[in-house]
Order: C-alpha cells, then structure tokens, then sequence
C-alpha cells in the first residue's frame, strides 16, 4: 500500500522543493515531485517534510520529527 502526502516545501540533499508530494511504500521514499493541482488520494500535511538517507541508504519521509510510514 502506497501513501501520497504533500506539504508547501520538501527538503532532500540539501535542496527545498517547493508545493511537493512524497509517496511513501512500506516505509520508503519511493517518489517525490513538485506539482502544480490538487492530486487525488493525497493527504496534506503542510509546512516541510524532509527526505533523509538512513545508515542502510534508505530514504525516508520525515515531518515535525516524527518518521512518515
């Protein structure tokens, strides 16, 4: 099961995207892209999230300090 969450900004490697959707599988960044219209099935979450590497490589979704599952 896929999980589509969006906020007014994204932070990975250093970069800020802005109006941005992260989907998230099994705990994993999977996708993530700015966009310009509402998307169907998206939960919003406003102010950041932001995508870090785990030790293994993994990305992951972070927002207000608590991991995206």
């Amino acid at each position: 099961m896929m999980r589509r969450v969006a906020a007014h900004e994204l932070l990975i490697d250093g970069q800020m995207l802005r109006q941005a959707v992260v989907e998230i599988a099994e705990g994993r960044v999977v996708n993530y892209y700015t966009f310009d219209r509402e998307l169907p099935m998206t939960e919003w979450l406003g102010g950041t999230i932001e995508v870090r590497r785990s030790e293994e490589g993994v990305l992951e979704a972070y927002h207000q300090g608590r991991r995206l599952l």
